[in-house]
């Protein structure tokens, strides 16, 4: 039968233990993740536990280093945390709307995620304010290669990154070189939305979150006003944040999905198509 070889009491200022199991006496390559008396997972003991309260402590020190403003926080202590942050680093408006660098930190302790942080883009349309997840993969790829590594995805293997202040550095790194990232827009600004890229929308979003203007485009139907791949992106933002025309509110996980998947339809290049 399972018993316990040895117990970790690493985080047990978090209420985590972690238990080192055995079969029949013999240590098996598994452990239990406990919080409090509850079983949250059970790991592979090459597994390095971050709680989530860690990854937001560091986070919340560089918000309050640089001024910026916590705008979101979704905390499951024995699941997910994300965490959103405004850098209050403005760009100038493209077509209207007004953009606004953030960060997004994110972090399980049930195996779900990676820890990590990437950009957030705060956009401002008129009175209305919403958000973009850019992803980790989409980032990287169109970053330079010295702005890229400044992303953080670590697994929760050996090496991760677990002392607060250390933390702090990776995310006031993804700060100072995640601005190139919203560049990405201007590109989007110059290239015009036509039926292929409509089409491309169309195949790869839920109906529900996408202007009428998609389905008319790529069924053909010529517009009276040029409209560029910005102006997509920005009303599908909006409904995906705001959760329009998807009859409920969509969880943040949801969210980030159907981000990822507006993001794998559009263009990356740096030269105009």
């Amino acid at each position: 039968m399972f018993g316990v070889e040895h117990v970790s009491e690493e985080w047990a200022d978090y209420g985590f233990r972690e238990l080192y199991l055995t079969w029949d006496g013999r240590p098996v390559p598994w452990k239990a993740i406990v919080r409090d008396g509850r079983l949250v997972h059970i790991a592979s003991r090459q597994y390095k536990l971050l709680p989530n309260e860690v990854a937001l402590k560091a986070a919340d020190r560089v918000a309050k280093e640089l001024n910026a403003e916590k705008v979101g926080e979704f905390l499951d202590p024995c699941g997910r945390l994300y965490a959103l942050y405004d850098m209050k680093i403005e760009a100038e408006p493209i077509r209207g709307v007004r953009t606004r660098l953030g960060i997004y930190v994110y972090n399980s302790v049930n195996g779900e995620l990676a820890f990590g942080a990437s950009v957030l883009s705060i956009l401002v349309k008129g009175a209305d304010t919403f958000y973009s997840f850019l992803p980790y993969k989409f980032v990287t790829t169109y970053l330079s290669p010295d702005a890229a590594i400044a992303i953080v995805r670590e697994p929760h293997r050996p090496g991760l990154t677990t002392d607060i202040e250390e933390i702090a550095k990776k995310l006031l790194r993804l700060v100072d070189r995640g601005r190139e990232a919203l560049g990405i827009y201007r590109l989007w600004a110059e290239i015009e939305l036509d039926r292929e890229l409509a089409q491309a929308i169309y195949d790869r979003l839920p109906k529900a979150y996408l202007p009428n203007y998609i389905k008319a485009m790529k069924d053909g139907v010529t517009l009276m006003e040029l409209l560029t791949v910005w102006d997509a992106y920005v009303d599908i933002c909006s409904r995906i944040w705001r959760g329009k025309n998807s009859g409920k509110e969509a969880t943040i996980d949801r969210k980030i999905e159907l981000y990822r998947m507006l993001h794998a339809a559009l263009p990356r290049e740096k030269e105009k198509r």
